[in-house]
């Protein structure tokens, strides 16, 4: 009877060892963002078009023609986003994704690998300021809403009375 019981436990070990190696890492439900930018030349500020941009190994994709890329589904927390294209030097930036927002990652910008020495990189463009969308919110039927408009707090002080003198007006204290 002793052997079986080794049989069974060694089972068990066995069957529990390769139900957590079927895990691969992943850790209950993970939270999102996104991640965007260009990729341009740096001695022309000119767009690279199909360079491969890369969160780790297994966020990838390809810019478009104006160089720009969009990462959606990448897990939240600091990244590093890679640019790379054949015959230019890689470029990286890491950046905090949050959760269901797109992190701006601005400019990577690439060498090409031939460039002469006296040929100067260019400072990168003015990074552009991203539009701000308003959601509305539900506002019920009936709800007070506060007023668009802040005004300055009125300043504290008496109005003088016609003799000149600094007395509360009636109703006043």
């Amino acid at each position: 009877m002793g052997l079986s019981v080794r049989k069974v436990v060694l089972g068990l070990v066995v069957l529990l060892t390769m139900g957590d190696s079927c895990n691969n890492g992943v850790v209950g439900n993970q939270d999102y963002g996104s991640v965007a930018g260009r990729v341009l030349d740096a001695t022309s500020n000119k767009p690279i078009a199909d360079a491969i941009v890369s969160v780790g190994s297994l966020f990838v994709i390809t810019t478009d023609a104006q160089g720009g890329f969009m990462l959606p589904h990448v897990p939240i927390g600091l990244q590093t986003v890679t640019a790379r294209m054949p015959g230019f030097t890689t470029d990286a930036s890491s950046l905090r994704v949050r959760k269901d927002a797109t992190a701006q990652v601005g400019y990577l910008r690439l060498v090409p690998l031939g460039k002469p020495d006296a040929v100067p990189t260019l400072p990168p463009p003015a990074t552009p300021t991203p539009q701000v969308t308003v959601v509305p919110t539900y506002v019920p039927p009936g709800a007070v809403t506060p007023s668009p408009s802040i005004s300055p707090s009125p300043s504290i002080s008496p109005s003088p009375s016609p003799s000149g003198s600094m007395q509360p007006q009636s109703g006043q204290i």
